[in-house]
């Protein structure tokens, strides 16, 4: 395995754990006797972030003093230039924000998911025969939606920011201007999607210019001169420079050029929205997480809500991952059916979160054999009770309390591989994640119904999953999230069920195997369940010979997920980056 890239001795440490051993200083008790979280200081602050020199750069401004929102905005611009893989200025994403200063120890959701501009219809990507055009929603100017990215970071600035804005972005314009090393892991991407964009057919390749800007063996230096000159002009004049000024103008011409969709107007309407998150409690523990437009929240919920109904599975068992895979089918079933951009469909968040609609679900389970997944439909509530793929994700908490959960994508990898010429930013290829056609899987193997259909200015359904976990007591215990497209749900619930029913230390439960499963059935009606193939991670044999025997088709993949995250317990803040690919923790 490939070492991990360490940028500054003395700020990110090797290794696959950085115990930061900070004390929390209790300030004032509460009336029976714990610790006010909102009350609570940290020594220091901690950062996990997928690449260590953005890692570092969000250190460094706590350094200087600023906020864990201060140090978001800086490690998401600087992601922008260094992985490009699954950020950049032309995607979007969400964000969950912790301070332990608000009343009632809140979370606020910030959604900055991109849009599908004006001009988008529903059955865009349908032939003459109304049959799905492939790749089409994929690796074309068609594929973007408009972007949220910046004008994201600029909301989560303008309510929690301390720091001025331009010096928030000074060092990812130094990454772009002056260049940034190839790690191992960067450099083997870049060659991997170079030769599978290569491989498209000509009247696909013919969009793509990928190769003209992300080159470079391990160990060389990166140099993005047009993408500098755009952050440049972002942290002199502002979010409005993207949408209204000279970027938006290349952003434009390049959709004229290639036969876009996005128009000065899409841009200039753009707006990221603040939303209530989806909250529940699993085993005494408080989980919140993102509401629509992604579909993580509430899958997360409903996934936790019927696991919790079923006694603790000793981890890894057969028993236990047919038991999830069990649950993940009716979880899924439901996301396809009920889940959609809130501000064009109504969400049965309620509903769906609720637990005696849990139980009933998992009375549906079949402990001792496999539930054909093509009998599994989308629930019924109950009478009673409360009536994109390749991403990006990282995990900040400072030295006040205050926590950042960010997950941002362009979907694919590298988005559309279309990049804005003279702009030097990668355009995203999220409109695949729309449902093209009732019933029709997308490129994540993931279904939608009238619900997720293209409309325009709508956002189309995610599985980002950025997370917050609160001990008994209410204090911050784990800050957490993951790329993976419709894994994410599974990879961030296996992290939670290994902290609060395995006991698991954070680099344990971010080390141990993953596994995951989804609803449809393939289109041979095979029940699969993907594995991870790399040997650290993999199943014992014995297990997947028992999952065989259950009736499953086991698929390996060679990892699932990619957790930063960051946990508070018992005094002292842990900060692990997951080591399936590359990253770092790096501390002020």
């Amino acid at each position: 395995m490939a070492p991990r890239l360490q940028v500054e001795q003395r700020a990110v440490i090797p290794g696959r754990i950085v115990a930061l051993a900070l004390l929390v200083l209790l300030v004032v008790a509460t009336a029976c006797g714990g610790p006010a979280p909102h009350e609570t200081t940290l020594a220091r602050g901690v950062v996990s972030a997928p690449e260590s020199q953005a890692a570092e750069v969000g250190a460094a401004i706590l350094r200087q003093g600023g906020n864990a929102v201060d140090a978001a905005v800086a490690v998401q611009f600087a992601l922008c230039v260094t992985n490009g893989f699954g950020a950049g200025l032309g995607g979007g994403g969400f964000m969950l924000v912790h301070d332990p200063a608000a009343e009632g120890n809140s979370v606020s959701t910030l959604d900055y998911r991109e849009k599908a501009p004006a001009a988008a219809t529903r059955d865009m990507f349908l032939d003459e025969d109304g049959q799905v055009i492939k790749d089409m929603g994929l690796y074309t100017p068609l594929a973007s939606g408009v972007p949220g990215t910046v004008r994201g970071m600029a909301a989560a600035w303008d309510r929690y920011g301390s720091l001025p804005w331009s010096r928030l972005l000074e060092p990812a314009v130094k990454l772009a201007r002056d260049g940034f090393v190839l790690d191992p892991w960067t450099a083997d991407s870049v060659k991997k999607y170079s030769d599978k964009f290569a491989a498209l057919p000509a009247h696909l390749l013919r969009h793509v210019e990928f190769d003209d800007y992300y080159r470079g063996k391990e160990g060389a230096v990166l140099r993005l001169p047009d993408l500098a000159d755009t952050l440049e002009r972002i942290a002199r004049e502002g979010a409005d420079e993207f949408y209204r000024g000279q970027t938006a103008e290349l952003l434009v011409q390049e959709m004229e050029r290639d036969g876009g969709l996005i128009t000065a107007a899409d841009l200039n309407a753009y707006q990221a929205v603040w939303r209530e998150p989806v909250e529940i409690s699993y085993r005494g523990y408080r989980v919140v997480s993102m509401p629509p437009p992604s579909s993580g929240g509430i899958a997360l919920a409903e996934f936790l809500n019927m696991a919790e109904t079923f006694p603790p599975q000793a981890m890894h068992s057969a028993a236990q991952i047919h038991l999830f895979a069990e649950i993940a089918k009716r979880v899924f079933a439901d996301r396809a059916e009920h889940m959609g951009d809130p501000d064009f469909h109504h969400n049965p968040m309620a509903e769906l979160t609720d637990k005696h609609y849990a139980q009933e679900r998992a009375s549906e389970v079949n402990r001792h054999g496999r539930s054909d997944p093509a009998s599994i439909r989308a629930g019924e509530f109950p009478r009673h009770g409360a009536s994109g793929r390749e991403t990006t994700h990282f995990s900040i908490v400072d030295d006040h309390g205050m926590a950042v959960a960010n997950t941002t994508t362009l979907n694919t990898a590298y988005g559309s591989g279309v990049v804005v010429d003279g702009a030097g930013f990668l355009l995203n290829s999220q409109m695949d994640d729309f449902s093209a056609k009732p019933g029709v899987p997308n490129d994540s193997g993931v279904t939608g119904s009238q619900a997720n259909e293209i409309a325009p200015g709508k956002r189309p359904l995610s599985s980002m999953t950025p997370t917050m976990v609160f001990e008994p007591t209410g204090a911050l215990s784990l800050v957490l999230g993951s790329p993976g497209g419709p894994s994410i749900i599974s990879t961030v619930a296996q992290v939670i069920v290994h902290v609060v029913d395995g006991h698991q230390d954070l680099e344990a439960a971010v080390d141990l195997p993953r596994f995951h499963h989804q609803w449809p059935p393939s289109p041979e009606g095979e029940d699969l369940l993907l594995v991870e193939s790399q040997i650290e991670y993999a199943l014992p044999q014995d297990v997947l010979a028992e999952l065989s025997r259950l009736g499953y088709t086991i698929k390996p993949r060679k990892t699932l997920g990619d957790v930063q995250a960051v946990m508070i317990q018992d005094g002292v803040a842990t900060g692990v980056f997951d080591r399936r690919r590359t990253g770092g923790v790096a501390y002020p």
